[in-house]
């Protein structure tokens, strides 16, 4: 049994795909967080780069806890049917995740929305990307303080 090539699911998940998804959603998840650190550090009066380096830091640890909630196992008291599939990937897709299918590398190798990985998934891989993007900034660049 393998995959049509018009993205049918039904056959065994493009894993590719599905690593080519996670990757960009990470890097334009970084990209988004970047130039939102770097606005606010303008506005506040700071200069951009450690701007971006301190809130690349503090987005990068509140998507690794967002990104852990969502990766949790739904409450067996809970009735949470209608916007997860049974493997837990999401049933709608956000106008971030339509717009990262647009942009490289995922429009490569497009993947159907119930084949992607987990949103919590995707937003944890970012916030590792995010995370690490901070400390190349320090420990590599030597932006501080």
């Amino acid at each position: 049994m393998s995959e049509s090539p018009s993205g049918v699911t039904g056959g065994p998940p493009d894993h590719v795909g599905q690593l080519l998804d996670a990757v960009s959603y990470a890097v334009w998840l970084t990209v988004l967080f970047s130039a939102l650190s770097a606005v606010l550090a303008v506005l506040a009066g700071w200069r951009p780069a450690p701007g971006v380096k301190y809130g690349l830091f503090v987005f990068g640890w509140l998507a690794f806890g967002f990104g852990t909630f969502k990766l949790l196992p739904s409450r067996p008291w809970k009735d949470d049917e209608g916007s997860v599939d049974a493997l837990g990937a999401d049933a709608d897709q956000t106008k971030f995740q339509a717009l990262v299918q647009r942009l490289p590398p995922a429009r490569f190798r497009p993947v159907p929305v119930a084949d992607r990985l987990p949103t919590g998934a995707r937003v944890f891989v970012g916030s590792l990307a995010m995370l690490g993007t901070s400390i190349v900034l320090e420990q590599v660049f030597g932006i501080g303080p």
